[in-house]
Formats: structure tokens, C-alpha cells, sequence
């Protein structure tokens, strides 16, 4: 995964979060055992065990996207080609005369993190087909549906 400094600083500060969501899961799960059968008849011991399963995954993955991080340099920024932190207009052709312009900011979040309208994930396809690239640049890339889109870079600004 791409990320900037900044954006692996969010991620790690995420993982503080989480690891604190499960140990007041873990408290919660203590308590509901104290009050009965740490089991099938327990309704608050079950759902802390859901929960536990669900945050447990959250943090396997963000220690994962942590770990295999490549950070981006993001100083030496210039107008040439497509970098994090580049707002790009772009031309979308999905095909059979559908089109699109598109302006966006790329940035090095992840694809389901919150991203607005206006932004586009450097791990997107869209984002990986566009980083780097110059004005006047035509690429190719497969949406997560499997539809092939040509996209055409109109211009990059910062």
C-alpha cells in the first residue's frame, strides 16, 4: 500500500484506537461473564465475543497495511506528472459513448477510508493507472465490476 507520512501517522493512530476499543470490549466481556453463564445463555457475553472477533480482524489488517506501507515522498511535488497531492481533471471514457470529466485530489488513503467527491485514492485503480502519468496521457484500467475504462489526464494542478 502507498501512504504518505502523514496518512501512515493516521493509520497508527488508528490502531491506538482500536486497541483500546478491545480492551473495553474485554472489560464489557468480563462483566457480562460475572453476571451468568459465560455462554449460550449469556446475550451480552455473545455479542462482546462478536465484537471482539470483529475489532481482532480490524487490527490484523491495519497492522498488516502498517507493516507493508511504502511511504511517498511528498516534497519535491511538481506540476509534470501525477503525484500524491496532484489535483488531476480527467477524461473517463467507460465505452460505449459514456463519458465523464473527472477533478479530483490524489491522495494516499485507502480505497474505503472516508474519501470525499472530490478525492481519489492513490489504491484505486483508477489512482494506480494515473500516478505518474503526464497531461495528454492516455491509460487504461479495470474497475472492481471488471467494466475497462480509458482515462485521458486534461491536467494537473497543486
Amino acid at each position: 500500500m502507498l501512504l504518505t507520512e502523514k496518512a501512515l501517522e493516521e493509520k497508527r493512530e488508528e490502531l491506538e484506537k482500536l486497541n483500546n476499543t478491545l480492551k473495553e470490549i474485554r472489560m464489557e466481556k468480563i462483566s457480562s461473564s460475572s453476571a451468568g453463564n459465560m455462554f449460550h445463555d449469556n446475550f451480552g457475553f455473545e455479542q462482546a465475543e462478536i465484537q471482539e472477533r470483529g475489532v481482532l480482524k480490524q487490527i490484523r489488517d491495519l497492522k498488516h497495511e502498517i507493516e507493508t506501507a511504502t511511504i511517498i515522498e511528498t516534497k519535491n511535488l511538481n506540476s509534470d506528472s501525477v503525484e500524491v497531492g496532484s489535483v488531476v481533471t480527467l477524461s473517463v471514457d467507460y465505452g460505449d459513448e459514456d463519458k465523464e470529466i473527472i477533478c479530483g485530489k490524489l491522495v494516499a488513503l485507502p480505497k474505503n477510508s472516508g474519501l470525499n467527491q472530490s478525492q481519489i485514492s492513490l489504491n484505486s485503480p483508477i489512482g494506480k493507472a494515473i500516478f505518474t502519468k503526464k497531461v495528454g496521457d492516455e491509460v487504461s484500467c479495470t474497475l472492481p465490476n471488471g467494466n475497462k475504462i480509458k482515462i485521458v489526464i486534461s491536467k494537473i494542478e497543486y
